[in-house]
């Protein structure tokens, strides 16, 4: 699997922006008549869904929002790197489009129906789509996306803006919602098992959460496209949206695949001094400290590892929770009730919603505290000391609730900071930063030979954006 995703990736490199190749027809050579040339769009939506897991167990996030901090390596906390490449997410795009494709198309979108109808297949695809294009966009910024993935027809394709990627994919969204229709679920649906309820409640989750993401840069499109998804969103803990891993290890939990090879991760001291609290470094204020990480093995206290440092004495610190890192098959989240509450707080405060901010915040509060095993006690102590003041509470606490989860936690970081609501959450660069960084990246910069492979679309897209650093600000949170 991992060689055939390997050529996927060289060849797809073609279909966004990294060739330069003349497109030569072969006709039929290369078509066996003995076997069906139509791929099985079961396996592509289950590939594509498996490709995920890298993004939502993504460790460079965790540590750019700070929850995390390196053991004796510590290049990842002060950004060394600068290129990433986004080939790989195009890869699962590709698979997405080819469901659409078979599903759309006169010649096999009856064939395909034996996987799933047509309209839920192209509507479960279309959701994946949208959820991974808008990971990348708010990574990247411009990127490839209306021209992507043609290769009969460009290969070299636009970078389009960040706001016409939003725009396009919220239409997609409201597309995909209108096509989920009461015939069967797609097979091989490793997220929700064809239950097409639950890619219901993805679709407006999603919607929901680019709607505040444009609460700096598009507050309008920003408060409608919140107010249509918010009643269709996560409504409690049972559900979450998560990718459920195995103990096989062909599909088991990356965190657990790490600590096998090498104890590089820790808490970070910013992290576990802001849980502390005004509590103890054995009886933290917050109770969730406890879930989150172990004790160290030294002292049996809860200690963070200074961020940005070396920290090769590892015993000295807490590492991860052990129901994360040495459980094969521990779940990881891609959205929270929590996360819906809390946004939904701070558009009651925005004044978008006439719904109480104070008392989402404290409902907030209390889905993460129960979605980590916090007793009712406890949850009810750490409410009454901490009373709803403003967004910067909700923004602090949203922030604590997504632990983990560092794509999300970081675009909504700088989402906070672009409005000046992020006072309480308080992230310091380290002092001796690689790469061109000066401050906590702002996005990653494209693929080192994004340049050199599609020169005028990649100057277009620096000249409108800014130049290709850690440094520049997206559309987005500006």
């Amino acid at each position: 699997m991992k060689q055939i995703n390997k050529i996927k990736t060289l060849i797809l490199a073609a279909a966004v922006s990294f060739t330069a190749c003349d497109t030569v027809d072969f006709g039929d050579t290369n078509l066996n008549p003995n076997n069906p040339s139509t791929p099985v769009t079961a396996s592509l939506l289950a590939n594509a869904q498996r490709g995920t897991s890298g993004y939502i167990a993504d460790t460079k996030s965790n540590l750019y929002v700070q929850y995390l901090s390196n053991g004796q390596y510590d290049e990842e906390s002060r950004y060394q790197t600068l290129n990433w490449s986004p080939n790989g997410s195009y890869g699962l795009l590709e698979d997405l489009r080819q469901i659409i494709e078979i599903n759309t198309n006169a010649d096999t979108k009856l064939a395909a129906q034996a996987y799933g109808s047509n309209g839920n297949q192209i509507a479960a695809a279309t959701i994946l789509k949208v959820y991974i294009m808008h990971g990348m966009t708010d990574r990247w910024g411009y990127l490839p996306y209306s021209e992507a993935l043609d290769i009969a027809n460009n290969i070299y394709p636009a970078y389009d803006s960040q706001e016409a990627i939003y725009s396009g994919l919220l239409a997609e969204l409201d597309n995909a919602l209108a096509s989920i229709n009461s015939g069967k679920g797609p097979d091989s649906d490793i997220y929700f098992g064809g239950d097409m309820t639950k890619w219901k409640t993805f679709a407006n989750t999603i919607k929901m959460v680019m709607g505040l993401r444009l609460s700096k840069a598009d507050p309008t499109t920003g408060e409608a496209k919140f107010k249509e998804a918010m009643a269709g969103a996560i409504s409690s803990n049972t559900e979450n949206i998560q990718y459920t891993y195995l103990t096989e290890d062909s599909n088991d939990n990356p965190w657990q695949d790490r600590f096998e090879s090498r104890k590089d991760y820790l808490l970070s001291d910013v992290f576990v001094d802001k849980l502390i609290g005004t509590g103890t470094s054995t009886l933290p204020e917050d109770p969730r400290l406890a879930k989150f990480a172990e004790p160290t093995t030294t002292t049996a206290t809860f200690i963070g590892a200074p961020y940005g440092a070396s920290n090769s004495t590892t015993a000295n610190y807490s590492f991860i929770t052990d129901n994360v890192i040495n459980t094969s098959d521990a779940p990881l989240m891609i959205y929270t009730y929590s996360e819906v509450l809390f946004a939904r707080a701070e558009a009651a405060a925005k004044t978008w919603t006439t719904e109480n901010a104070a008392s989402l915040y404290a409902e907030g509060i209390t889905a993460s505290m129960e979605q980590w095993g916090i007793p009712a006690a406890d949850i009810a102590v750490y409410i009454a000391a901490n009373p709803y003041t403003g967004i910067e509470d909700i923004a602090y606490e949203k922030y604590v609730s997504l632990y983990l989860q560092g794509f999300n936690s970081w675009a909504e970081w700088r989402r906070f900071k672009a409005e000046g609501t992020d006072g309480r959450i308080n992230l310091v660069a380290p002092a001796d930063l690689l790469s061109n960084a000066t401050d906590i990246p702002q996005r990653d910069g494209y693929s080192a030979t994004a340049q050199a492979l599609n020169k005028d679309n990649y100057d277009a897209a620096i000249s409108a954006q800014g130049a290709d650093n850690l440094d520049t600000t997206l559309w987005i949170f500006k």
